[in-house]
C-alpha cells in the first residue's frame, strides 16, 4: 500500500513492467505551470513546464534586467516610458 498522501486520484498514475516481469504502479509528480510575466500575464520564455523537484534544483532566467520576471514585450514598453520621462525632464 502507497502513503495515504498518494492514494488522492489527483496524482497521475503509470503502469510500469519490472525486469522481472510484474506490473507496478509508479506515481508521478505533477509539473507546475510556466512562470507568468507580472505586467501582462503572457507566459515568459525560457523557462519549461517542471515538477516541484526540479524548480527547486533551480532554473537559470535570462541575464537581462527583470528577466524572469517581466516579457520582452512589457520590459521595451517600460524602457521606454523611463527614458522618454528622464527626455521630458531636462
Amino acid at each position: 500500500m502507497v502513503r495515504p498522501s498518494l492514494r488522492s486520484r489527483t496524482k497521475k498514475r503509470k503502469l510500469v513492467r519490472t525486469p522481472g516481469g510484474r506490473l507496478v504502479l509508479h506515481i508521478i509528480d505533477k509539473k507546475h505551470d510556466v512562470p507568468k510575466c507580472a505586467m501582462c500575464g503572457r507566459p515568459l520564455h525560457g523557462f519549461p513546464r517542471v515538477t516541484a523537484r526540479e524548480e527547486r534544483r533551480g532554473l537559470k532566467p535570462p541575464t537581462r534586467p527583470y528577466g524572469g520576471y517581466l516579457c520582452h514585450e512589457c520590459l521595451k514598453q517600460g524602457l521606454k516610458r523611463a527614458v522618454r520621462s528622464l527626455a521630458g525632464q531636462s
